[in-house]
């Protein structure tokens, strides 16, 4: 029996290269040479082979340059050139601050994973308010993903001192509003968000409008609103810009607020019945049904969903067409917006924007609309191809819950889109039941998941799911008393409303969230509601 001898394998492996590297300076050996600018780097075809599937890949089969012993690299710095295959030879790199990204690119080129992963974490190390615009460039066209992540991180924390440079006024519109979640002071941000917009005030005025609306006006100092509201033209030329200024101004100054005058906000249920072809609002506290705005035929014959934001109905049809109605106008009228190019879809509202996917169909798409300039805006596409989710706006977040798949059995993932960084995530525990044509929606306590059809598409559900957001996990509740596909569900003074739905057309159900019970409240008569557009909206008494 054989028995292992004990020998330092590492520095016999290392010796081996230094070796290889002398052969390499003197050209013993050689068979392969790498052109570079001047530079004429003599290499082993084995050792460059074996460190980079660029290589790899050129001297496996007959080519130009096998057949020449040449390549020459011609689109990048020869001193970056010859620091890689310094580094295939020793393992070591050093790099001037201005050959970083040359560097990187060459590494990149060359599939050399190890050194990129080392300027990676170089770069994450030496980073600071002069470095960041080079090294968020680097990850951005190289896909370092930790290194974005922590470059995204730098620039929240150090916003003031990133917004002093020039390089700050070419940033785009969507890490500009990423920044603004900065925990720096809101008038400072409001500042670098006016010096941003005026570089180019054309393309740039729709998204100040946008995002100085979700500043905390009353965070600034007030001489710095007043200067707003008297002085900065993009304020004066936004009504609803203009608004939210002066009533923080005279919230600060402490003058009369409106919730010193004698209005309830009061939430009610709105259905849409193609019946009588008008939306009819439901009291949940007195059970009154009252009629409200006639609805075009066009509309409400093809109407599939709708969706509640600021003061606007919004309605999707089948055909992708979009439309609004002031709901509290009595004499408003719809008005077609831009239409969509999602067919049979579900939307939510988040933010001042109303996200929406395909319901019926087999898609990984999301759309979202700009109520600002009235565009629909194609976003990164979801992991999953499903048909059927439940989808609904939580904690700053689009979930996209359950549905079934291309293999048509129901999935019980969800799936989480963060328009901060516009990217799409897993969430860390599933559901417990597979389910589609189910029906979610949130309060501020979490999410609810109810009702659908079960993995095999054979029994609607009755079960409930709940996502807590302080612990994130999802949790069965009570059942609800009928069971229910393909229908909607609202939240008012934090009570859960399911309506309708294929096996329970006429009745509303509602869950109290502290009595943990589920009751019937009401049954719907004469009336055919289109079962994916129930909505909840508020009225002032």
């Amino acid at each position: 029996m054989e028995e292992k001898i004990n020998t330092d394998s590492k520095e016999h492996a290392v010796e081996i290269l230094q070796q290889l590297n002398e052969y390499r300076k003197t050209g013993r050996h050689c068979d392969f040479m790498i052109k570079a600018g001047s530079e004429e780097l003599s290499v082993h075809k084995n050792i460059v082979s074996a460190s980079s599937d660029y290589f790899k890949a050129m001297l496996s089969h007959e080519n130009v340059e096998t057949k020449s012993g040449v390549v020459e690299i011609k689109e990048f710095d020869e001193v970056c050139v010859k620091k890689c295959v310094d580094f295939i030879y020793t393992g070591d790199a050093y790099v001037a601050k201005e050959k970083r990204e040359t560097l990187m690119g060459v590494a990149h080129m060359m599939q050399l994973q190890r050194l990129c992963d080392s300027i990676a974490i170089f770069l994450e190390d030496d980073l600071d308010p002069t470095s960041f615009f080079q090294t968020k460039k680097i990850a951005n066209r190289y896909n370092c993903k930790q290194l974005e992540e922590k470059c995204n991180q730098f620039a929240l924390q150090r916003f003031i001192e990133i917004a002093q440079s020039d390089e700050f006024m070419d940033l785009d519109e969507k890490f500009i509003s990423f920044l603004m979640e900065s925990k720096a002071k809101e008038e400072g941000k409001c500042k670098m968000l006016l010096a941003w917009t005026k570089h180019d005030i054309d393309e740039r005025k729709e998204c100040f409008l946008s995002l100085v609306m979700k500043f905390q006006l009353t965070k600034m100092t007030l001489s710095y609103r007043r200067f707003l509201v008297e002085n900065e033209p993009l304020i004066l030329e936004s009504g609803k810009s203009l608004q939210s200024l002066t009533l923080s101004i005279l919230d600060s100054t402490g003058n009369a607020k409106s919730k010193d005058f004698n209005f309830t906000k009061n939430k009610q249920l709105v259905v849409f019945d193609e019946t009588s072809q008008r939306m009819h609002s439901h009291d949940v506290d007195d059970k009154t049904w009252t009629p409200m705005q006639t609805i075009d035929q066009a509309i409400i014959q093809n109407l599939y969903s709708a969706v509640v934001m600021e003061s606007y109905i919004y309605v999707i049809c089948t055909n992708g067409s979009f439309h609004r109605l002031e709901y509290a106008e009595s004499n408003a009228k719809w008005e077609q917006m831009t239409n969509t190019n999602l067919q049979n879809a579900r939307a939510v509202a988040l933010d001042g924007f109303v996200y929406g996917i395909e319901y019926e169909n087999a898609s990984n798409i999301m759309e979202r609309y700009d109520p600002s300039n009235n565009r629909w805006t194609r976003l990164t596409n979801k992991s999953f191809i499903l048909v059927c989710e439940s989808l609904v706006a939580a904690n700053g977040k689009v979930f996209c819950i359950a549905g079934y798949n291309q293999q048509c059995r129901a999935t019980n993932q969800v799936e989480i889109y963060d328009p901060v960084t516009s990217t799409w995530s897993m969430d860390n525990r599933s559901l417990n039941e597979a389910r589609y044509r189910a029906s979610a929606t949130a309060t501020e306590e979490g999410i609810y998941v109810m009702g659908g059809y079960d993995v095999n598409g054979r029994s609607t559900l009755t079960t409930v799911e709940f996502r807590s957001s302080v612990t994130e996990t999802w949790m069965m509740l009570k059942p609800m008393k009928n069971a229910r596909a393909q229908f909607n569900s609202c939240v008012i003074d934090g009570k859960v409303f399911v309506i309708g739905g294929n096996k329970n057309p006429a009745n509303i159900e509602e869950y109290d969230p502290e009595t943990k019970e589920w009751k019937i409240i009401e049954t719907i008569q004469g009336k055919s509601i289109t079962p994916l557009a129930t909505v909840a909206i508020s009225i002032w008494h």
